[in-house]
């Protein structure tokens, strides 16, 4: 992996605007970022194929719906390439089934195209960071310590590490309410609410809601 300061980034996007916009929206974040593209499935695939003798990618932004794209089918096939690298699906379908189908394919959390610009950042940062974590376990190093954890823990602090939106959630959880209940509180789509709460339960790494809300039991939210 690359370092955090200038990650190695590919966007697949078949419109011409949007991948050129989120090239520049990444490369404000990250100046010295170095951004790969590609405009249908078989270009995502040559870069893959690309990257087996060469530096690897640290995160894919993959869309959706692509030339050559076959659904959830694809998805699968090019988390298998990708190896370790995180997946960030963009869609723009309010589909809670298809949602879970790609969760199971094996990326890293899918993205609702209706969302902020922001929204996508801070996602793509949770990769980076997970994937740093990732690659010093296996190294056999010191973890990552971030300052919401103690000894493996989360502390009293460890909502700094949550975006708004996902401390926001996770008030909501506290409050017993379904899923369902809290995508029409907050007039997202159920789709979107799971993805959040995989996202969630990432960051915080637990494994369901109830464990979630034991683990920020006293948090400051």
């Amino acid at each position: 992996m690359h370092s955090s300061d200038n990650p190695h980034i590919l966007i697949a996007d078949d419109h011409a605007m949007m991948r050129d916009g989120m090239v520049l929206m990444i490369q404000t974040a990250w100046p010295a970022c170095c951004c790969a593209v590609a405009q249908d499935y078989l270009g995502v695939v040559a870069q893959l194929d690309a990257q087996h003798a060469a530096a690897r990618f640290d995160v894919i932004v993959l869309d959706l719906r692509m030339p050559g794209m076959r659904g959830a089918e694809s998805v699968a096939q090019i988390t298998q390439l990708a190896r370790s690298t995180p997946v960030i699906v963009c869609t723009a379908l309010e589909d809670p089934s298809l949602v879970e189908r790609l969760m199971t394919c094996g990326i890293f959390c899918a993205v609702n195209k209706t969302t902020g610009a922001d929204e996508l950042l801070k996602h793509i940062r949770l990769a980076l960071q997970k994937q740093a974590q990732t690659l010093d376990s296996t190294a056999q190093r010191q973890p990552v310590q971030t300052p919401s954890r103690v000894s493996g823990t989360f502390h009293q602090s460890g909502s700094a590490m949550l975006t708004s939106r996902q401390r926001e959630i996770l008030k909501l959880l506290h409050t017993g309410k379904p899923s369902k209940v809290i995508a029409t509180q907050l007039g997202v789509g159920l789709g979107t609410i799971k993805s959040h709460l995989h996202t969630l339960y990432s960051v915080m790494d637990v494994s369901n809601r109830s464990e979630a809300i034991v683990k920020s039991q006293g948090w400051l939210l």
